[in-house]
């Protein structure tokens, strides 16, 4: 349905609901979908292209606005953008915040087992410094052409 027929239904002039359409867009940041139809030989101009779900929902401003006012009505009618983006953030932040959970007791769990690797790797080396230089005093002892 294009904005001419939609102010004649509603009894609104078409300025009214091209106003009502920028704040929808701001406050909401709902977007209409548009449609393009030539205007001369080499014009064209963009139009909104309501469908049956936005033109109930304008009809339910219409009915709203006088009570409400305008602002209220959008947010009613249409939604909070702000809300919304504000429960989309902290569902984020509470996502995030659950993996950096995990991820810092998997690197801990992982340091923690680095640690043992690195204790076992020591003792080892001990054993082996200790073994090379028993070897070392072994072969002290025995010099000469046949050892």
């Amino acid at each position: 349905m294009d904005i001419q027929t939609l102010a004649h239904d509603l009894g609104k002039s078409v300025s009214t609901l091209k106003r009502w359409k920028k704040q929808i867009e701001h406050l909401a940041e709902y977007e209409f979908e548009e449609k393009t139809i030539q205007i001369g030989r080499n014009q064209v101009q963009k139009v909104p292209d309501f469908d049956s779900e936005e033109v109930r929902c304008f009809q339910k401003m219409a009915q709203l606005i006088d009570s409400k006012g305008l602002e209220q009505t959008i947010f009613e009618v249409w939604g909070n953008a702000r809300l919304l983006t504000l429960e989309h953030l902290q569902a984020k932040h509470n996502h995030l915040a659950q993996a950096f959970i995990n991820y810092r007791l998997q690197a801990n769990k992982q340091i923690d087992s680095l640690k043992k690797e690195n204790q076992s790797l020591k003792t080892g080396l001990d054993t082996l410094t200790q073994e090379f230089k028993a070897y070392q005093e072994n072969n002290k002892k025995k010099k000469g052409l046949f050892k």
